[in-house]
């Protein structure tokens, strides 16, 4: 493995350390060598504050000239909440720089580099590309795309099924699946349940670990076309968490009001005979600057968001037990023969005690 390999890997390490208290902003990591020493390193800080670069050349100071730069997204060029960070760079006149990736949003897109160059900095790109990459997926496909990068979760019965007939689903997994998820949602800048979930479950949707601690909570969105939630329980705790609730002009003004006593969001969207209009809802969370979305929501939501092109991933913990034909299935649609069926790619597998997680993602996202 190259010396090259081996910084930008470090580099990527140091960007995971940031994927919690970023968001809106990529996770970037940076490190600065010279004389094969790293001299420098950083990892993006909170919105507003120093990027990764800066950060790095704050602490090479003036050993930064004529070194070499890894760093896992291309340098900012604009202005923003802070400066740029290739004018950075060039006032500290390193020598090269080694980018993982381009950035795909339109304030950047190749000018941070082609400065880079204009400047006499030697510009390599493209190490490590693949794993910064799925690193960085939820926030590369919201910039190039304007929608968030879905992961529709799911537990379900080795027969598929998410709930018993009682509709009783706690617990399907076991407690190291089940602290998994709330990684997931620590991942995650927004959670989305339908109004089934929220009536049957009464969920806080909360990140409850005390590894994964997000800088802000993620956005509990709660879909309700005609108003059936009341406003009350965890999900209308609002010191817990931010609550939005996407409904229609079916729901009641008194139930809209009472939503909104408790501190929510209420925001009217079309829908029709089927439900919301999931493409607005998700128009809207992507102009929010959300990154990821996790759907918990019921096998309706599921099946709902399954027949649209807005699902990303399918992530699937799969518990130790049978529910049977009488159970509620993860997807409604009926299906008549094999060439209809659509198709999943797997992407990778792992063992949570008794609990199997697959990840899928569809097909035509690949």
């Amino acid at each position: 493995m190259s010396l090259h390999i081996q910084f930008m890997q470090q580099a990527l390490a140091l960007a995971e350390q940031a994927r919690f208290h970023t968001p809106p902003n990529p996770w970037v990591g940076c490190l600065i060598v010279k004389n094969g020493q790293i001299v420098g390193s950083g990892v993006t800080q909170p919105p507003g504050q120093a990027h990764a670069e800066i950060k790095a050349l704050e602490q090479a100071q003036e050993q930064a000239q004529g070194a070499t730069v890894y760093v896992t997204l291309e340098p900012c060029a604009h202005t923003g909440r802070t400066p740029p960070c290739v004018d950075a760079l060039i006032r500290a006149q390193v020598r090269e720089v080694y980018v993982g990736l381009q950035d795909p949003d339109a304030r950047v897109s190749g000018k941070g580099l082609a400065l880079l160059q204009e400047a006499g900095i030697q510009v390599v790109q493209g190490i490590c590309a693949h794993d910064i990459q799925n690193s960085l997926r939820a926030y590369m496909y919201q910039r190039q795309t304007g929608l968030p990068y879905t992961i529709l979760k799911a537990a379900i019965s080795l027969d598929g099924r998410i709930a018993a007939e009682d509709q009783t689903s706690q617990w399907i997994t076991c407690p190291e699946a089940r602290l998994d998820v709330h990684h997931q949602r620590a991942c995650s800048q927004a959670i989305v349940i339908g109004s089934g979930t929220a009536l049957k479950d009464l969920p806080s949707l909360t990140v409850r670990h005390s590894t994964f601690t997000p800088r802000q909570p993620p956005l509990r969105v709660l879909l309700d076309t005609t108003g059936r939630v009341p406003a009350q329980g965890p999900l209308f705790d609002t010191q817990m968490a931010p609550t939005l609730v996407f409904t229609s002009t079916q729901t009641t003004a008194s139930r809209r009001q009472d939503w909104e006593a408790t501190g929510a969001e209420v925001n009217i969207v079309p829908h029709t005979a089927h439900g919301l209009d999931l493409s607005r809802i998700w128009q809207i969370l992507g102009q929010r600057q959300i990154l990821q979305v996790l759907v918990e929501g019921g096998s309706q939501l599921q099946t709902a968001l399954l027949e649209t092109t807005l699902v990303n991933r399918l992530c699937l913990y799969i518990g130790p037990l049978l529910l049977g034909s009488a159970g509620y299935p993860l997807y409604q649609k009926h299906i008549a023969t094999l060439q209809h069926a659509q198709r999943l790619h797997l992407e990778d597998m792992q063992q949570f005690g008794q609990t199997v997680r697959l990840h899928y993602t569809l097909s035509e996202k690949i």
